[in-house]
């Protein structure tokens, strides 16, 4: 039992250090890899569903998942990114 509960929390404190990503990579991850089609964030932020950073950040971690952005680390820089721009 304490071992599933260790292995528990290994994985959530992985989970957290994967998706506090770097909001600097991503905003050059953007200009690099969505600025082309997405022109100015301003416009997208709207778009992002979720109540808080934590609901933001299961969004669009599934819909980056399957909008170019495959790489688990550039999807948690982009996030990053977006949720500082976004004043969260």
């Amino acid at each position: 039992m304490i071992r599933a509960m260790s292995f528990a929390l290994l994985v959530c404190l992985a989970g957290q250090a994967q998706a506090a990503g770097d909001p600097v990579a991503g905003e050059a991850a953007y200009a690099q890899a969505c600025a082309r089609c997405h022109r100015s964030v301003d416009r997208i932020l709207p778009f992002i569903a979720g109540n808080d950073a934590a609901a933001k950040t299961a969004y669009l971690d599934a819909l980056l998942a399957d909008h170019r952005a495959p790489d688990p680390a550039m999807r948690a820089d982009l996030i990053a990114y977006l949720l500082k721009v976004s004043g969260l």
